[in-house]
């Protein structure tokens, strides 16, 4: 594909990929074109954004307001960031795994850090503790993940609900749920697996710390913290773990699969962060007799980005995607690092988007969300066009003078708590 084509293409809207079917070509004046409610993605700017939660399960941000006030003490960011991350391993037991890769875009004391741990050794890794402990320690926290787990098995009077997405998880797997009886004992009842809204099963807090130990000297975690810096033409620029000179070249990364990751995050007036966890499940087994299930993090890692100009901050994470970067590629050619508020940022995540892929080469669009315009246009090319009703999930924190604010895509299953 020349240059020219790409460019005219990235001029018609932004991109993403599909997750939904895309076997049927795009026609003009289609009856299934609806174009979706415009429903943002932030929370209000009435309220202070003092504690700010966002994950995909509401029920368990309930929860977790709930137990942090019967802690009956004072928590300060780095407490939060250890328990929020924990509470993971019970809402997303598939991703949020201790075997799990972790990715963490920090900001404390006005200072943004980026992390991510995984593992490419043989033997069975944690890098999912071994990154809540590796940053406790960096900023000098010395409490113990054995104190935190301690806190939440005394202190969690609320047992937490399934959400939305494991349900997904669990149905969509089964035959092989039904097939271990180690994981069968925890999410199945009767011939079914757990819904959404049911009670999770109890997870033993203390005993997961007790294997990370054991375990221990044989972790081999690789620790990265470095990101690719681009600057606009106007002289706004930031940093992404994914090298936008490829996608300036044409040069995109298509993985054969989509992997999925579990997005959270937490933000104080002292510190925030926002993560991404993943893992590759070959097999879904479970881990140490626990209701967890055995991964491998060495698996394509989330899209991020760091923003920062003028005093003002724009993270952003892109997931559920053969090559998560093209979206975060088009998001900032279409003016992300020049974003003024929470509300420019979130009508550029809800922007319709497209994904190019290859072999053979055709480009699937959110026709829904595109304009009569964009849809003539695009009919006009010489390159096999299909429609999908949504594509992609890019999540995203922004700290303006107006305030901060975590954003979710509403195309995905996602929630936001802001007190």
């Amino acid at each position: 594909m020349s240059k020219s084509v790409l460019l005219l293409l990235l001029g018609l809207s932004s991109c993403a990929y599909f997750i939904e079917r895309i076997d049927t070509p795009l026609v003009r004046n289609s009856d299934a074109i609806r174009r979706p409610p415009e429903t943002p993605g932030h929370c209000a700017l009435d309220g202070k954004g003092d504690f700010l939660l966002t994950g995909t399960n509401d029920k368990a941000q309930v929860v977790y307001t709930e137990f942090t006030k019967a802690l009956g003490q004072r928590l300060d960011f780095l407490d939060h960031f250890a328990l929020w991350n924990l509470f993971q391993l019970s809402i997303r037991p598939d991703q949020s795994s201790p075997t799990s890769r972790l990715q963490v875009l920090l900001s404390k004391d006005g200072s943004s850090h980026y992390f991510d741990f995984f593992s490419e050794a043989p033997e069975e890794q944690y890098p999912y503790l071994y990154g809540i402990e590796w940053v406790l320690k960096k900023f000098g926290k010395k409490t113990s993940l054995e104190y935190y787990a301690g806190l939440i098995m005394g202190h969690l009077g609320t047992r937490l609900k399934i959400g939305k997405d494991f349900e997904l998880f669990l149905t969509t797997n089964l035959p092989a749920i039904k097939a271990d009886p180690a994981v069968s004992a925890f999410y199945l009842r009767g011939a079914d697996v757990l819904k959404e809204g049911e009670t999770s099963p109890f997870l033993d807090y203390r005993a997961v710390i007790g294997h990370y130990r054991k375990a221990q000297r044989d972790q081999k975690i690789i620790v990265n913290t470095a990101l690719t810096p681009f600057v606009m033409e106007r002289g706004l620029g930031g940093s992404c773990n994914y090298d936008f000179n490829l996608y300036d070249n044409s040069i995109f990364l298509i993985d054969k699969i989509v992997p999925v990751a579990n997005l959270y995050g937490l933000a104080t007036l002292s510190g925030a962060f926002l993560a991404s966890s993943s893992q590759r499940l070959d097999q879904v087994t479970g881990l140490k007799g626990l209701p967890l299930f055995k991964g491998l993090s060495k698996v394509r890692s989330s899209a991020v980005c760091m923003i920062e100009n003028n005093g003002n901050k724009i993270w952003a994470i892109s997931n559920q995607s053969r090559d998560p970067g093209q979206h975060l590629f088009h998001l900032v050619r279409y003016g992300l690092p020049g974003s003024r508020s929470v509300s420019d940022v979130d009508k550029l995540i809800r922007h319709s988007r497209h994904l190019f892929l290859s072999d053979p080469l055709r480009l699937i669009i959110e026709s829904a969300r595109s304009s009569e315009e964009q849809i003539e246009n695009l009919l006009k090319l010489n390159l096999p066009i299909y429609n999908a009703e949504r594509l992609g999930n890019i999540w995203a924190y922004t700290q303006f003078p107006e305030g901060q604010r975590f954003i979710i895509d509403r195309r995905n299953p996602g929630a936001l708590l802001c007190r």
